[in-house]
């Protein structure tokens, strides 16, 4: 196949996406079916699923926040530096000591490489306040990697259940002809898909106990801003974020 063809790449990199996808939700189908039943567990006993990813990661994280199809119990935990600080260890205390995460919450991180100190650190801190701590990564690229963090950890080493989402070392797969490296990277959409599967199944886990789910629905229907308004009436003191206790020095 040559570069620049009609739409080779395009093909190409549908297949290998498609291909990895496949993968990911055949052997990960134990891990995101244990997230699920963790979840319905947590929103059972009226607690929150936090989600966190630095740098292109957040826009990942930000998937399970107050979105239309999606559960009511999720807050993203913002990165004020969006990515620009995520190799410096003690960033993340200065922002995830104002989020309310306690034990019975979940805790997800995303990384893809798993090797920056701002995810692991994220990770570290909620396991510290008792959250369960689950994490996407690619587990090839990151046990293959150094850790940036002085205790030599790496992501998945820390976490309490890991969905490995796969992929090749630095994301992109399509390879270009006259250059070493490659574009058109997967990880955006093997997450998303994973966490949206989970969310899925959360849904039905809570409907077999006899619980109404807190689903959102697009509020672009008759009846969405009123639907979401009720739903939210539950959780939105804790969505709507703000440091409500004293900072630590």
């Amino acid at each position: 196949m040559e570069a620049g063809k009609g739409s080779d790449r395009i093909d190409l990199y549908y297949s290998l996406a498609t291909e990895q996808l496949k993968q990911v939700f055949s052997s990960q189908q134990e891990n995101m079916t244990r997230m699920a039943s963790l979840w319905a567990d947590a929103i059972e006993q009226d607690h929150m699923l936090y989600s966190f990813g630095s740098g292109h990661s957040r826009f990942i994280a930000g998937e399970l926040y107050w979105r239309a199809g999606g559960l009511a119990a999720a807050l993203s935990i913002e990165d004020p530096a969006a990515g620009a600080a995520e190799r410096v260890e003690g960033y993340a205390e200065t922002f995830m000591q104002t989020y309310e995460l306690g034990p019975g919450d979940l805790l997800v991180v995303i990384s893809n490489s798993g090797i920056n100190a701002v995810p692991l650190e994220v990770a570290l801190y909620g396991k510290k306040h008792g959250a369960t701590v689950i994490t996407l990564t690619n587990l090839e690229h990151s046990s293959r990697a150094a850790s940036r963090h002085s205790s030599g950890k790496k992501l998945f080493e820390v976490a309490d259940l890991v969905l490995d989402t796969g992929g090749q070392r630095g994301d992109a797969v399509v390879p270009l002809e006259g250059v070493d490296w490659h574009v058109g990277p997967t990880s955006t959409m093997i997450s998303v898909a994973v966490l949206n599967a989970v969310v899925a199944q959360t849904a039905q886990n809570l409907i077999d106990r006899g619980v109404i789910p807190p689903a959102l629905i697009s509020a672009n229907v008759a009846e969405g801003d009123e639907h979401n308004k009720q739903v939210g009436e539950r959780y939105w003191r804790r969505l709507t974020h703000f440091p409500r206790r004293p900072l630590e020095p």
